[in-house]
């Protein structure tokens, strides 16, 4: 792995009145002008506090979908999040709606709504098993990723897939056609084995180079310099476990991790408290290690049973560390207990709005004059 303050970060300094102000730059070095200038305002957000994220805001939520100007933040807090998740899984197929019935066309408008009132957006890919033709959770085989790199019986296949993908984030573009820089958190939670691409289902060496054939590809072949790219785990144990699949400095310009509260039990909420400090601690250390931004994935806990989740459980952790954004996972429009932020009326929205107050949380309005 090589170290990204001397060779795969670019670091400029620039002297202004006697001091220094270093300005980390993409592993994109191709990555355009507003691309470039959204890294920058990553790491100056970080130091005014956590931006909130919730995956599809704008696109349903709990008992809605499609509403013109929906969010469930919106209708609790009177704010978007800073940050919106947005999923391409079946952008593959060449089909116009995803895996989760949202259609292509209003993804890239809510981004280009959220881009233009100031606000961040970053992609997840749960792509289908293209071995099998089942969805992204068929993780039987141990042969998948072998088969789609350089090489394998599927790798022209699969490159079909990176060009709908890369014509998808080439479409991305303002009102005056300029391209919308946006986060790639891709082939996450391989630290896990529900992904064909996971611990299981994959070696180490496969999976780097999973991840180094599509970024070079879409950056190098599709010419897509529109993007800045995430390493997202699941529960890690150690640095090590955390770096044993990273694809090395010179590919990653974002460094997080995914975890959620599973489980209605005390104990359970006390191991989540201690899995999910240890890696936000890991994440926070190589972050300040090797020049990158630290975030939190995805979190979250299914249907906030625990009515103080976000005061008593979330922000004591995160209040202790720099972090770019955290993302909560989405609330379903068609299954009712599926939900990760409260809607209007439900037991835990009076502590989601005094975490949303807290000073270091940072909504919509909050970065726009960043």
């Amino acid at each position: 792995m090589k170290n990204a303050l001397t060779t795969s970060i670019i670091i400029f300094v620039f002297a202004s009145c006697g001091e220094s102000v270093v300005k980390r730059m993409p592993i994109d070095s191709e990555a355009t002008p507003e691309t470039v200038a959204l890294y920058h305002r990553l790491f100056d957000l970080m130091e005014k506090g956590i931006m909130l994220g919730h995956q599809d805001d704008p696109l349903y939520g709990h008992g809605w979908y499609g509403i013109e100007g929906g969010s469930d933040v919106k209708t609790i807090t009177g704010d978007y999040p800073a940050v919106m998740g947005f999923e391409l899984g079946h952008i593959e197929h060449d089909v116009p709606y995803s895996l989760d019935s949202v259609y292509f066309e209003q993804i890239k408008r809510h981004v280009r709504e959220h881009y233009a009132r100031g606000g961040i957006s970053t992609f997840s890919w749960h792509a289908d098993n293209i071995a099998t033709g089942n969805s992204t959770w068929d993780c039987k085989q141990d042969t998948v990723v072998r088969a789609i790199l350089l090489g394998g019986s599927l790798h022209q296949d699969y490159l079909a897939w990176l060009n709908r993908l890369g014509d998808f984030f080439l479409d991305l573009r303002d009102d005056n056609g300029q391209l919308i820089p946006v986060i790639f958190r891709m082939y996450h939670e391989h630290t896990g084995d529900w992904f064909w691409w996971g611990s299981k289902q994959a070696t180490p060496e496969e999976y780097k180079q999973l991840w180094m054939m599509t970024s070079d590809y879409l950056r190098k072949v599709k010419g897509v310099h529109n993007l800045l790219y995430a390493y997202s785990s699941s529960n890690t144990q150690s640095k090590s476990h955390y770096l044993e699949r990273y694809p090395g400095d010179a590919y990653v310009d974002i460094v997080g991790f995914d975890h959620y509260l599973k489980g209605r039990t005390s104990e359970n909420v006390e191991q989540y408290k201690v899995d999910f400090e240890r890696n936000v601690q890991i994440v926070s250390e190589y972050a300040a290690q090797s020049g990158k931004l630290p975030i939190v994935g995805e979190t979250g806990e299914e249907s906030i049973w625990d009515t103080k989740y976000f005061t008593d459980i979330v922000y004591p952790i995160i209040s202790k560390y720099e972090l770019g954004w955290i993302l909560f996972w989405r609330n379903a429009w068609d299954k009712p207990d599926h939900y990760y932020l409260p809607y209007s009326g439900h037991p835990s929205e009076l502590d989601f709005k005094k975490f949303v107050d807290a000073p270091l949380i940072l909504m919509n309005h909050d970065i726009v004059e960043q």
